[in-house]
């Protein structure tokens, strides 16, 4: 599994846990080969984004924009999972939970839309 991250110099975060926690999500919906993107934005681009596709005013935690698991490249690809980190931070402090436990939670739920999407 290729996972492509992308991420403002600001934010701390951990790669190498990111990359097998993907790894291990993809692993339980029975998938084991291709690529997927991930990029952490700020608020004003979670929103934009959100405007921009789903024509929704808010600032959201995750997006899922899927690819179809189309092969480009000899690789499957997936698509993209967008997570507004200053908003996974907001999350943690509100539920009194690690980061990591809401990033896996909004990883799931992204990762799971991609994948939702090839049986459509």
């Amino acid at each position: 599994m290729r996972v492509l991250l992308k991420k403002d110099p600001r934010y701390h975060l951990d790669l190498r846990w990111i990359r097998q926690e993907v790894e291990k999500l993809f692993a339980e919906l029975g998938i084991h080969e291709g690529e997927v993107s991930l990029i952490f934005v700020g608020r004003r681009k979670a929103k934009a984004l959100n405007q921009q596709y789903r024509q929704m005013d808010y600032v959201p935690l995750v997006l899922s924009f899927p690819q179809g698991g189309e092969y480009r490249a000899g690789r499957r690809v997936w698509g993209d999972v967008m997570i507004c980190w200053p908003e996974v931070r907001e999350q943690a402090i509100r539920e009194n939970a690690t980061l990591e436990e809401i990033l896996t939670q909004l990883l799931k739920h992204g990762l799971a839309n991609l994948a939702k999407s090839l049986v459509k």
